[in-house]
């Protein structure tokens, strides 16, 4: 268990069950890109291994509960900068391909 879980008294069922909703949400608006034909661009999978969860230094996610995670400076549940970083990377790529594909 990291700090940030055992200070914030969440368990990992937790952090499971507030994931779920993301992943529905994120699916809705896949779907929704895909029937008005424009790009999708998933920021959620460029950030897996990155949680809220990781030891201090590893999280491109802000903690759910501010301020237990000092090292990682982002409105709660959002990304930090290098979670921005790795989404800005992915939107890159998708123009990329684009860009590739035309």
């Amino acid at each position: 268990m990291t700090e940030y879980l055992r200070r914030s008294r969440l368990g990992a069922d937790d952090i499971a069950y507030l994931r779920e909703p993301e992943k529905r949400l994120n699916a809705m608006l896949a779907n929704q890109a895909w029937a008005s034909a424009v790009r999708y661009v998933d920021a959620y999978t460029a950030t897996i291994g990155h949680d809220m969860c990781k030891p201090a230094k590893e999280p491109w996610i802000g903690p759910l509960i501010e301020p237990l995670v000092a090292a990682a400076p982002a409105a709660g549940s959002h990304p930090n900068a290098q979670g921005r970083q790795a989404t800005a990377t992915a939107v890159q790529h998708a123009l990329l391909c684009i860009t590739h594909h035309r």
